[in-house]
């Protein structure tokens, strides 16, 4: 069996000196999170031995004066040079990284608990010591680590939390200061108060429900609505998603106009609808399904004019760079990497994600344990919508969308009719949508 790599976060580690280096963290509010030897990369370690070195002289740290220090400490080839540094720099980041630091942090610590857990077990296996001597002195050890794990400097009383809010109204209902983006169906709205920013929104369904149409739906809503969305594909071209896109929002039937039938009149709306679009969306369909892709895309965007909503389809689509030991893991740290790109940007992140085939099987409505590949999909989302529809569906395509999970509000149902020649959820009469009936959890399976 393949040893495993120790816990590390290296993107985290590369975004917090990028700052530091650009000038956008301050060295001291990195040192009161993370030290040194919290890096897992040597190379990172000496860079930020380096830059906590020049901040205790006052000194400035940017590529060139931690490069001499690194040149005249014989450090420099070890790290990568120059080149390694400038390329630090370049992807620095204005943004609060405090959760990047917890993250640099915390995985050090899992590092130090591993190391140590293998030597306890070394030791127990000599029996050189009494056991009450080595359980004490493993006791005293994780107390120290749990110490260190809680210290990042944030401890506030009440009165500051709400300070730091901006007030008790923006602390109680903040979507009446900042609204987050609202979904094409009120009743879903009136349940998970819309999109809000910094959120990672998962969408699972068993194939042909309409994982794919619900993201584009609600892209399309928000680029009509002013907003700017960027919807990444790794299943259709970007003119089949384009196409279909737009005729969810002209109400075209998309087969009819691909075998010739269409009017006038619809060719007309169609060319109408993707002028709606053009001004707000944009969709990605390269195949380099990664989260460094994604974020390098968003950056761009970002910088060149803004980012509102980024929709994904879908997860089990995507790569983690570097080898892992199984899909889990590497859906593990897809899953993480989506959740932080979410905070980053600030803005919501819709990921459609498979779900496996035990509720088909079962003749039953999906859960969270359901999702394909890796728990830590329903542990990052903020909400985890289930679309759900029977095997054998009714004539008017009823779908129940389930919010199974909702960090900050209810869970329940909501009911909308699926329009497969528009490729697009609508609401049925106000006394068919059900909202915030909850709908139990499967019962767990031996």
């Amino acid at each position: 069996m393949p040893e495993r790599p120790l816990p590390a976060c290296i993107e985290a580690e590369k975004l917090v000196l990028g700052s530091i280096l650009a000038g956008y963290l301050e060295p001291a509010h990195a040192a009161a999170v993370v030290a040194p030897e919290d890096f897992s990369l040597e190379a990172h370690r000496c860079i930020m031995t380096v830059i906590a070195d020049l901040a205790s002289r006052g000194e400035v740290s940017n590529y060139v004066t931690v490069y001499e220090v690194l040149r005249a400490r014989g450090w420099h080839e070890a790290v990568g040079g120059l080149g390694y540094l400038v390329e630090l720099e370049g992807d620095g980041l204005r943004i609060n990284l405090d959760s990047y630091l917890r993250r640099i942090r915390d995985t050090a610590v899992l590092r130090r608990t591993i190391g140590a857990a293998s030597k306890l077990i070394q030791e127990c296996f000599r029996a050189a010591e009494a056991p009450a001597e080595l359980l004490g002195r493993a006791e005293r050890f994780l107390r120290d680590l749990a110490g260190r794990s809680a210290a990042d400097g944030r401890l506030r009383g009440a009165a500051q939390i709400i300070e730091d809010a901006g007030g008790l109204d923006r602390l109680v209902r903040p979507d009446l200061f900042e609204p987050g983006i609202p979904t094409p169906w009120p009743a879903l709205n009136r349940l998970i108060i819309g999109l809000r920013p910094g959120q990672l929104v998962v969408v699972g369904a068993r194939p042909a429900v309409g994982k794919t149409a619900f993201l584009a739906q609600l892209s399309a809503y928000a680029a009509q609505r002013g907003k700017h969305a960027a919807l990444f594909s790794f299943e259709m071209s970007g003119s089949e998603l384009l196409l279909r896109t737009a005729c969810t929002v002209a109400g075209i039937d998309a087969h009819k106009l691909r075998a010739g039938h269409s009017t006038q009149a619809e060719r007309a709306a169609l060319v109408r609808a993707i002028d709606a679009l053009d001004a707000g969306l944009r969709i990605y369909d390269e195949p380099a399904a990664t989260v460094g892709a994604i974020r390098a895309a968003c950056r761009k965007a970002k910088a060149q004019d803004r980012l509102d909503l980024v929709a994904v389809d879908y997860l089990q689509l995507m790569e983690a760079p570097g080898r892992r030991e199984n899909r889990v893991q590497e859906i593990t740290e897809i899953s993480r990497g989506l959740k932080l790109l979410a905070a980053e940007l600030e803005v919501p992140l819709i990921a459609a994600a498979q779900v496996n085939r035990q509720p088909e099987n079962e003749r039953r409505k999906p859960g969270l344990a359901d999702l394909r590949d890796s728990g830590s999909i329903e542990q990052d989302a903020d909400v985890v919508i289930m679309l759900h529809r029977p095997s054998e569906p009714p004539k008017d395509n009823k779908t129940e969308v389930i919010v199974r999970k909702h960090r900050n509000g209810p869970t329940g149902a909501v009911i909308l009719r699926f329009r497969p020649e528009f490729c697009r959820f609508e609401e049925p009469a106000p006394e068919e949508a059900v909202v915030n009936t909850p709908v139990p959890e499967p019962a767990d399976r031996a």
